[in-house]
């Protein structure tokens, strides 16, 4: 009994020096950032780019279609900025009579362990850009 709550407590006291060290991981927002991709399909080049300071963006610009369009002031107040820390863009070939061609991009702020908010700014390509309501994951 005696070996069993020495091992007990050798192994408590061993626990206890990783559990004080453990880190909190945190976000590295992006202060400035460019994407780049020679495109899929009729989609031709894109480059999306973009500037954040504090919690708001100063700039958004996605470059498709032939077209290059920037986010107006009201468009970049509904960006949820400061914390983004990830981006991905896609592409859909879309039906012209839905609008056509669109290119997506899903600004997102998350961990190791996932996404924990995102949102969606559309482009298409009669020029017309939309940004969608943040969702939290």
């Amino acid at each position: 009994m005696k070996f069993l709550s020495s091992s007990l407590l050798f192994a408590a006291v061993l626990a206890m020096p990783f559990a004080a060290v453990a880190s909190k991981e945190g976000i590295l927002p992006l202060s400035e950032f460019r994407l780049s991709s020679s495109g899929i399909g009729q989609s031709g080049e894109v480059i999306v780019s973009g500037k954040q300071r504090g919690d708001e963006f100063i700039s958004f610009t996605v470059q498709a279609f032939g077209r290059t369009m920037h986010l107006s002031k009201e468009q970049l107040a509904q960006v949820r900025g400061g914390s983004v820390n990830g981006l991905q863009i896609s592409y859909a070939a879309g039906y012209a009579e839905l609008g056509g061609r669109a290119v997506y991009v899903v600004l997102s702020k998350g961990f190791t362990s996932g996404v924990r908010q995102s949102q969606m700014i559309l482009a298409t390509e009669q020029g017309a850009v939309e940004v969608k309501s943040v969702v939290n994951n």
